[in-house]
């Protein structure tokens, strides 16, 4: 990948990249990233840092405790740079035998049960419930839980929804029972960016490990779907 500066060598680097995520991005994909790092830059390290519901990440990626900061935003905060990584279809995930694992009604999702992960530094909250205000509606969080990962767990079994992006969700139907299901509601489509600094913008290692994470969404096998021509669903569909 190229770089502004020719003095920077990922085959020789040993610097360290820190990047700061929630842990909504399917393991499949986070790991292809570091397998394309581990094989191009041998030497340098990397830092996957969670986000906090209460951390400040502009002040981290300004003052160099964080490089990069993978987010899902409606809109990505203007005073820091960005780029759309890529555009996630939203789906709900349920248990194999939930009543709704064929075909989920607008009051079926609006009247259910909900599990729910801490939104993390988005005083609105997170981009489904922002959505679902925006139109007069609401769910209920009958149960929230600190880790995107943690709420597959809870669904087999039960009778909880779980809202997600899909390649998350195909990631847990392939190891779990449990059902991917159109949503009733038009949701928009999730947009996963990675956000840094201005200060570092020009900088050749960090701009490195940014096109790195670029190049290895646009590959990724997680993420496949986000690349092949979608089939509009009719609205009729989301009755």
């Amino acid at each position: 990948m190229p770089t502004s500066d020719s003095t920077f060598d990922p085959a020789t680097t040993q610097q360290t990249f820190r990047l700061g995520t929630p842990d909504y991005l399917a393991p499949p994909l986070m790991a292809a990233i570091v397998s394309y790092m581990r094989s191009s830059a041998p030497g340098a390290q990397l830092l996957i840092q969670p986000l906090a519901p209460d951390c400040d990440f502009a002040s981290e990626l300004a003052d160099g405790r964080l490089d990069v900061v993978i987010g899902n935003w409606p809109q990505p905060p203007q005073h820091l740079r960005s780029k759309l990584l890529f555009a996630d279809e939203t789906v709900c995930l349920v248990d194999r035998a939930h009543r709704c694992a064929a075909h989920m009604r607008r009051e079926d999702y609006l009247q259910g049960c909900h599990v729910v992960p801490s939104t993390y530094n988005v005083p609105a909250g997170g981009v489904v419930d922002m959505h679902l205000s925006a139109h007069a509606m609401s769910r209920t969080p009958t149960v929230t839980v600190p880790y995107f990962s943690m709420a597959p767990q809870l669904l087999p079994g039960t009778d909880l929804i779980y809202t997600t992006s899909r390649h998350f969700a195909e990631h847990y139907a392939a190891i779990l029972p449990l059902a991917i299901v159109t949503p009733p509601i038009a949701f928009p489509e999730m947009n996963f960016y990675q956000l840094w600094d201005p200060s570092t913008e020009h900088a050749p290692g960090r701009l490195w490990f940014r096109s790195l994470l670029s190049a290895v969404v646009r590959t990724a096998r997680a993420t496949q779907h986000t690349r092949t021509p979608k089939i509009p669903v009719r609205q009729a569909d989301r009755s």
